[in-house]
Formats: C-alpha cells, structure tokens, sequence
C-alpha cells in the first residue's frame, strides 16, 4: 500500500473517533436536558395552579363579604319586626327576611361547595410541589453523573485531537485538502475498502480495468461512483478501514 494513503487512513481513523466521542458528548446531556424540561412544565403547571387557587380565594373572600352584609340585612330587618304593627306590613317583612335567609342558606352552599374545590386544587399543588422536589433531586444528582462523564470525554477528545497533527505531517495539503473536502460531503467517511472489487463505501462494482490499477498501488484512486479514495488491502494482508456501514 502507498506510504501516504496508509497515513490517510490512519487519520481517518482518527477523525472518526473524534467524531464519535463528539457525537456522544452531545448526547450525553440528553437524560438532563429531558428532566430539565419535565421540571420546567410541572413548575409551569404549578403557577397556573396557584392563579387558580388566589383567583378561588378571591371569589370565596368576595362571598364571605355578602354573607357578612346579608346577615347585617337580616339582623336590621329582624329589629324593624320588632317594631311593625301593622299586621301586612308584618307579614311582608316575615317574606322578605324569609327570602334573604334562603339567599344565605345558598351563599353558604356555594361557600361550602368552594372551599371543597379549593382544597382540590391545594392537594393537587402538594402533588406538584413533591414532583418538583423529586424531579430536582434526581436533576442534582444526574448532573454531577453527567459533567463527569462529559469530563472524560472532553479528555480522550484532546488526546486523540493531539495525535491528529503528527499524521497530518506525513500527507501531503492537496491530498490532505481532497481528504477534508470528500469527508465533509460523505458523512464523515472519505476512504473506502475495496474488497472484490466492490467499493465497501457505497456498494457499487468498479470498472474491471480500475480495480487492476488498484491493486497495481502505484497511485491514489477514486471510487467513480461516491467519488471517495479508495483503497485495497490485498490478499493475505489484515482487512483495513470498515466502510460497509458509510452513506
């Protein structure tokens, strides 16, 4: 095999590690960005828990302050029987203290029927308050779990990244430059095997006349149909870079 197409796909190798663990640092956060979001919702559905509950105090306090001025209507209007000689005056003031006490005996149904939806909506808040309390300590805890491991991440990508200058010395820039410009159009994948003469990249035959160039290794060829290098180990060598699974 040519010494520098050797190289190259030492450094494809290469970039594919990093590109792998680079994958996997952007996934690792995933579990907490979930979480995160979960708590954010309930925390969401918590305030519009509570707007509900002040908005039912208000309406029972409102209710509380008829009540109040009602039983004052009753109370005067109890006073001015005592006062009423009139034998239809008495009787209509009898109606209208009887009709204003039947108004209370419902204000204080609807106070009664209020405060049990209140207390509804003050479980449900307790329930969200846990969820919240529960989901914040399992977000502690995985966020320490995941700032380590993003940490020894962070630190193969380095040693790796620091291998990648000592290959590039041994390629030439316009090789390097075709390396880097296939490589950013193939998903990351710019060398292939060739084995049988099948491209392993992307599966398709080479001409019959190639294939023997290939295998002359006398110089650096293209795949004609996905335009990458391509490259033939030989028969009895090691099988090289795995590129059956490339777009």
């Amino acid at each position: 095999m040519i010494e520098e197409l050797r190289h190259l796909i030492a450094l494809q190798e290469l970039d594919k590690e990093i590109r792998a663990l680079s994958q996997a640092l952007e996934e690792i956060p995933a579990n907490l960005r979930e979480l995160e979001a979960k708590l954010a919702a309930v925390q969401q559905e918590k305030q519009e828990e509570e707007q509900k509950v002040e908005e039912l105090q208000t309406q029972h306090r409102q209710l509380e302050s008829e009540m109040v001025m009602m039983d004052d209507s009753i109370s005067r209007s109890r006073e001015r029987l005592m006062e009423i000689k009139d034998n239809i005056e008495y009787k209509a003031m009898l109606r209208e203290i009887a009709f204003r006490e039947d108004r209370k005996d419902q204000k204080e149904t609807e106070i009664l029927e209020l405060l049990e939806i209140i207390e509804v909506h003050h479980q449900t808040l307790a329930q969200q308050q846990e969820a919240i309390i529960t989901l914040q300590r399992q977000i502690e805890g995985l966020r320490a779990e995941v700032e380590e491991q993003m940490a020894t991440v962070n630190q193969q990508i380095q040693e790796l990244t620091a291998r990648r200058p000592q290959v590039l010395q041994q390629i030439s820039p316009n090789l390097l430059k075709r390396y880097e410009f296939i490589r950013e159009r193939r998903n990351g994948t710019a060398i292939a095997e060739v084995r049988q003469g099948v491209c392993l990249a992307c599966h398709m035959s080479l001409p019959p006349q190639q294939f023997i160039e290939l295998q002359k290794e006398q110089e650096i060829l293209s795949c004609p149909h996905c335009q990458r290098i391509i490259y033939w180990s030989g028969p009895g060598e090691p099988e090289g870079l795995n590129s059956e699974t490339a777009a």
